[in-house]
């Protein structure tokens, strides 16, 4: 049986900036996880919010990041 792990395909800054590209993801059909990212709107925390994918997905979101402009292709190196 295949292991069906997430792992880390971006790490953002700003809550703002991860909020809209979870959405853009999920619109492309693309599960994911946001590790910590603080769903109080009250508490502003800043960076390491890590949007992670099922590593089967990792290739599916790096070119849908790329495509959406929240990654450039030499990110990935």
């Amino acid at each position: 049986m295949k292991e069906d792990r997430f792992i880390t395909v971006k790490i953002f800054t700003f809550p703002a900036d991860a909020t809209i590209a979870q959405t853009f993801m999920e619109m492309r059909g693309i599960e994911i996880f946001m590790k910590n990212l603080t769903s109080n709107r009250l508490a502003y925390s800043f960076g390491d919010i890590e949007m992670q994918v099922r590593s089967a997905d990792y290739e599916k979101a790096k070119e849908a990041l790329i495509a959406g402009g929240f990654a450039k292709p030499e990110d990935f190196q």
